[in-house]
């Protein structure tokens, strides 16, 4: 049973009659309408003093150029009047800036890569090359390396640099092939759970390349099939490793440019099933460093190697350890790690204080582990730079001249977040961004500036340029006309509650952190039916103090239509500590379900709750939690939706799966006892499943697999699928009638 544990929750009678305007799915789903000002295409020049934006100006695509001092606009980089008739996609500049890497007619692949033509605009001479010939398979990760020499990427699996003086390509691998083996990209998996996609990094000098080759023949195949208006549908097959099963083998090499030698690196001793999820050069064009995770994930490994110039063909390569941690359970993979320009150390974060930390280590680190869950601290000379019960929630980099590290954290409280700076020293910390609601900040070269975007619940960002120290320099977007159609519908507010679990349910109890909208001009003395909605997975947040957007009008919708709209974060989740987090590992949804289950039945226990009405929804691991909770809580729940839900985690993907869960061969237990397969005897309420049939990540097969499990209960439920759509479910009026058939389902069953 729950308590609450704050005031927040007013259930004072609404006072508000004035007529209220009705959102309806089409302006939230298939218009404009609710549309946010944003800076698009930013870019910091490397002068530290200027930054580029992509906009648009009448029926062109332009890169403006910014002044950070004033935030005024100063010139124009490039127009699409420029490039003829080739439409500007994307773009990025080389180091010296005199060259643009346009990418136009892209193709989408996972959820992070894609395909693309890429053309090189000179903005001194105004000339555009083809990067490569056209009438050839599209290119990905297009980069120039550093000093503005070459430029390098990948085509059908294979690695290649160009000499930009005479736009000549060499061929660095020729064994990729689809399905095989692969270069300087990453397979499926590593994108999607590590998001890494660029599998190559160029040293600072531009004249070598650290590749990942991964291959992947031995790894199981996955076949969806696409019905695209055609007369016999095709199957799109691609590599998927699932939980307990063959990963890609990987390795790292080194390409010289100057002299065309490839240099195989030496991975970490006793290395066999492991991943290689980060990866580049150091601040020495001679030096390499690559993390290495065991396959459990619960040992992280950090080794660097220094390439000989030239490479002697007698010398022995040798890999050195400068970072070793280990856990219990296991350890996320992040970008929080920075080396000095000096070549002194290293910054990065780890939990080991028990709180997501930041922590300097000396290059000169033993890395010798001790027989401890967590072994950082006893690394030589390592120090921790913050410290508290908060989190760090990512470091932003290292601004050297100023000795200080930049970094986000939930300092005051977990629904909230704010961009501080801090001396390497670790004292003197100091708050850069604006107070309350959610901030982050992007800086220029040299941390000279920031433009930050704020939001909090009930209003949306205002993007503001500010100086290294915080200080306001210019409000840039302040959404000015979004706000004013908000104020159109008179929306009521999102609310934040802090509930309680009763002390039984653990020692001292465990608050959780939720919100709630109520239907306009509330009635505390009448009965409202509940709306559920929630995410519940590891490590991440849906209690935050920010602008929802499309997510949090669509609430509102309901709200309008009378249910009271609540979330709450339970046990797992995120920026709440160590133990908080990995409660739940060996074991994904028992404490969720749990959690959300008892919010439910504290909601039915209020004077102004329907108990008999509530409902619970939520989209992948909330679709999960949506069907556990309307299974092993079908006393209190009377309606669920899933969308894209994962029903039993052997079927989802091996470096997710098997972090939170270990292996299914060593957890048996774990992986069937909150299967939402393995409890439909229990249902009894209203079940809508929905699902994209061309979902790459959350496969089908988990609601194929839940419909046979219904229909072998004889348990009645509705269906709803998307052909060809993928873990997002959009494009087309696909979204406005998918929130259409969700909104219709809940009218009717709720």
């Amino acid at each position: 049973m729950l308590r609450t544990t704050s005031l927040l929750l007013s259930l004072a009678l609404g006072s508000s009659l004035v007529a209220q305007k009705q959102l309806t799915n089409a302006d939230i789903w298939a218009s404009p309408a609710f549309s946010g000002e944003r800076v698009a295409g930013l870019n910091s020049m490397n002068d530290g003093l200027h930054y580029t934006a992509q906009e648009e100006e009448g029926k062109d695509q332009v890169i403006n150029i910014y002044d950070y001092k004033t935030g005024g606009k100063t010139g124009t980089l490039l127009s699409t009047k420029d490039l003829g008739s080739i439409a500007m996609e994307g773009y990025h500049l080389s180091n010296d800036e005199h060259l643009v890497m346009i990418e136009t007619a892209t193709d989408p692949l996972y959820r992070y890569s894609y395909f693309a033509y890429n053309f090189v605009y000179d903005v001194r001479s105004k000339t555009l090359k083809p990067l490569s010939d056209t009438t050839k398979s599209k290119q990905r990760l297009a980069t120039f390396s550093p000093d503005g020499s070459h430029a390098a990427f990948v085509r059908d699996n294979n690695l290649f640099v160009v000499d930009l003086s005479t736009m000549k390509e060499r061929e660095v691998t020729d064994e990729g092939e689809m399905n095989k083996v692969m270069f300087g990209c990453t397979d499926w998996v590593y994108e999607e759970e590590f998001a890494l996609v660029q599998g190559y990094q160029w040293n600072n000098a531009g004249n070598k390349l650290l590749y990942l080759r991964s291959e992947e023949t031995e790894v199981k195949q996955f076949d969806i099939a696409k019905y695209e208006h055609q007369l016999y549908p095709h199957d799109y097959t691609y590599k998927y490793p699932k939980a307990g099963e063959k990963n890609s083998d990987v390795s790292l090499h080194v390409y010289d440019l100057m002299g065309g030698i490839k240099t195989d690196v030496p991975l970490g001793k006793d290395a066999t099933d492991f991943y290689l999820p980060r990866f580049g050069f150091t601040n020495d064009d001679n030096t390499v460093w690559f993390m290495q995770l065991n396959r459990l994930q619960n040992e992280k490994l950090i080794y660097t190697m220094k390439i000989p110039v030239p490479k002697p063909a007698t010398v022995q390569l040798e890999t050195k350890e400068i970072y070793r941690e280990t856990s219990k359970t296991y350890i996320e993979v992040t970008d929080d790690l920075f080396f000095m320009k000096d070549g002194s150390g290293f910054v990065l974060t780890n939990e080991t204080s028990g709180w997501n930390h930041i922590y300097w280590c000396p290059m000169n680190a033993s890395g010798k582990a001790a027989p401890k869950a967590m072994a950082m601290s006893t690394m030589a000379n390592t120090r921790p730079i913050t410290s508290g019960n908060y989190d760090v929630l990512g470091v932003k980099g290292i601004d050297e001249a100023g000795k200080r590290v930049i970094f986000t954290a939930s300092m005051k409280d977990p629904m909230h977040q704010e961009v501080y700076a801090i001396p390497l020293s670790g004292k003197g910390l100091k708050e850069l961004s604006p107070p309350g609601g959610s901030n982050d900040a992007e800086f220029s070269t040299g941390f000279k500036y920031f433009i930050n975007t704020h939001s909090n619940a009930n209003e949306p960002q205002t993007i503001t340029l500010h100086d290294g120290q915080g200080k306001l320099v210019k409000t840039l977007k302040d959404n000015t006309k979004l706000r004013a159609k908000l104020k159109e519908y008179d929306l009521p507010k999102k609310e934040f509650l802090k509930m309680k679990l009763d002390p039984a349910s653990g020692p001292g109890g465990v608050e959780l952190n939720a919100w709630m909208i109520k239907p306009p001009n509330f009635d505390s003395r009448k009965q409202y039916p509940v709306f559920m909605t929630q995410y519940s997975g590891p490590n991440s947040s849906q209690v935050l103090d920010e602008w929802g957007g499309r997510n949090l009008l669509w609430h509102q919708l309901l709200a309008q239509k009378g249910y009271l709209v609540v979330c709450a974060d339970p046990r797992g989740t995120a920026r709440r500590g160590h133990d908080f987090r990995h409660l739940t590992y060996g074991q994904l949804g028992k404490y969720e379900t749990e959690d959300q289950i008892a919010v439910a039945k504290w909601l039915g226990t209020q004077p102004y709750v329907d108990k008999q009405r509530i409902g619970i929804q939520g989209w992948s691991y909330g679709g999960y939690m949506s069907s556990l909770c309307i299974t092993k809580g079908a006393d209190v729940f009377k309606t669920a939706i899933a969308v894209a839900p994962v029903t039993n985690w052997r079927y989802y993907d091996s470096i997710y799966t098997e972090r939170y869960m270990g292996l299914p061969q060593a957890n048996a237990s774990g992986y069937d006892d909150n299967s939402p397969i393995n409890h439909v005897e229990k249902l009894r309420g209203n079940y809508l499943l929905i699902h994209g049939l061309a979902d790459d990540n959350v496969h089908f097969q988990n609601s194929a697999e839940m419909i046979t499990a219904l229909v072998k209960a004889n348990k009645p439920f509705d269906l709803m699928t998307y052909p060809d759509k993928n873990h997002g479910i959009y494009g087309g009026n696909t979204r406005l009638h998918l929130y259409e058939k969700m909104t219709n389902f809940l009218l009717e069953k709720l």
